[in-house]
């Protein structure tokens, strides 16, 4: 990715085999009480050095930490209801509705205070906030409260989609602060959120398969009738235990990136932002009209690539997880290490493998760098396709039509359908991300307008994860002829 920017700077800074000395006429002189501006390519080197690479990887693995951690327990909730009732077949289409809904919410407040405050407040209390959650999922809401309410508790919903909303808040507030910094930054630092978000949910998923993994080898037999060896609660916690350490982690990045050289100079256009907007409001003129008239001209500029980043997340989340979670092996009876305990975590691997190698080396890969946000939009709209590729395959809508043949009848073609779903998932959301905040590939947008851009992609990214949480009633209908199940 740095190569492909680079070759769009001046000539003169691209780099020469020949020491030749520059023409002197081709500059002017400078008047005393002038400065000179730094070099940009050293300026370049300085800033986007791997610790900041890392840094922002970091703060992107921590945005989508909880949601990944979520999704892949969701089973494991599933099971704390009884198996004949709605919730416990549409638990994942609540659960993600109420996060994608809640996310959306709390962006759009987050939203306001772009651009003219500094983001490192609200990067520091949504970490917190995250890593208090996962705490008490970690302790004792997995191990203690859940299996202690009966299967009818009216508790038991209410208590899962409270836990859900706290997450929904964290992750919010994080990804606009987060994406706003990345801006700020430049386009390689928002690659690595983007890295970052696709790494974290492979990490995520990988310690799953592990643990269903170990957890098959010590049954001597399948349970199939029992619905709590769908997952164990030890892989649970295990998983809240990541979510917990994960936002630590986050903690520490942010703290090590504050203490870069380069830090204030990054904020100093919000900070300058800010001050005038405040002034502006002290002489009576409207700063918020002002910051109003900013966002709806740079929406507008983006349009193409706002819907492009929507409509990928509303294909994806209107089939993985609620769909895909109800596949199961074509195999009858399936083998120990194809039972639905491993079968389902090894599809949330399979798919955040594909969804991480498309975010981080398909954008970095200069003929795939797609600069046209009308080919980028069509792209998104294409993966529509997979929505039926995935109702053909295996979906075991209840214990009688379990055993009935599907159209594509091999595990095989289903894994090869979802490694394509997830690589075209995380290289377009990538390419919509990168172009909408980077005026270098993307002319549109100014240098003082890639802040206010950056978090726009992401709100329409989270818009699209909520559309797309509402579409999966929908295709839940068309697979079990009914909405709520």
């Amino acid at each position: 990715m740095s190569r492909v920017l680079r070759s769009l700077l001046p000539a003169r800074y691209a780099g020469s085999s020949s020491p030749e000395r520059p023409d002197a006429s081709q500059y002017t002189a400078i008047s005393v009480g002038d400065e000179a501006g730094p070099d940009p390519l050293l300026e370049h080197a300085r800033r986007h050095g791997r610790g900041v690479y890392w840094c922002f990887w970091v703060l992107g693995a921590g945005i989508l930490l909880s949601w990944n951690v979520l999704i892949c327990t969701i089973p494991l909730l599933a099971s704390f209801f009884d198996e004949r009732s709605a919730t416990h077949a549409n638990l994942a289409s609540y659960l993600s509705t109420t996060f994608c809904f809640s996310n959306l919410l709390f962006l759009g407040l987050a939203q306001r205070d772009v651009g003219k405050t500094s983001p490192s407040p609200r990067i520091r209390w949504s970490l917190y906030l995250l890593h208090l959650t996962s705490l008490l999922m970690l302790f004792p809401v997995l191990p203690i409260l859940l299996p202690r309410l009966s299967p009818s508790s009216p508790l038991l919903l209410p208590l899962l989609l409270l836990m859900t909303t706290s997450l929904a808040c964290s992750t919010a507030y994080l990804q606009s602060a987060v994406f706003a910094l990345a801006a700020l930054w430049g386009s390689d630092e928002t690659l690595a959120v983007m890295s970052g978000q696709g790494g974290i949910a492979v990490l995520v998923s990988f310690a799953q398969v592990i643990l269903a993994v170990l957890g098959a080898m010590r049954r001597s037999a399948p349970e199939p009738g029992t619905e709590a060896s769908v997952q164990s609660t030890l892989a649970g916690v295990g998983l809240w235990a990541i979510s917990a350490v994960g936002a630590a982690g986050c903690i520490y990045a942010h703290t090590v990136l504050k203490a870069h050289v380069d830090y204030p100079n990054v904020l100093a256009p919000v900070i300058a932002r800010g001050a005038e907007s405040a002034r502006a409001g002290g002489m009576g003129t409207p700063g918020g009209d002002v910051k109003q008239g900013v966002t709806g001209r740079v929406f507008k500029k983006n349009k193409e690539l706002e819907m492009a980043v929507a409509w990928v997340f509303v294909v994806t989340l209107s089939v993985f997880p609620p769909i895909t979670t109800a596949i199961v092996s074509t195999h009858s009876p399936p083998p120990r290490f194809l039972q639905p305990s491993v079968f389902i975590p090894l599809h949330f691997l399979l798919f955040n493998v594909g969804d991480f190698v498309g975010r981080t080396y398909l954008p970095a890969i200069p003929s795939l760098l797609i600069t046209n946000p009308r080919r980028v939009l069509a792209l998104s709209l294409a993966r529509t396709l997979f929505v039926p590729l995935f109702l053909a395959c295996n979906v075991a809508v209840s214990a009688a039509t379990t055993g009935s043949k599907p159209l594509l009848n091999s595990d095989t073609a289903y894994f090869l359908i979802l490694i394509a779903f997830g690589l075209t998932n995380g290289y377009i959301s990538s390419l919509s991300m990168i172009l909408a905040s980077s005026p270098a590939l993307n002319p549109k947008i100014s240098d003082d307008e890639k802040d206010v851009a950056g978090t726009l992609a992401a709100f329409c990214l989270v818009a699209g994860l909520a559309g797309g949480s509402v579409c999966s009633f929908g295709v839940n209908w068309l697979v079990r002829g009914s909405v709520f199940g």
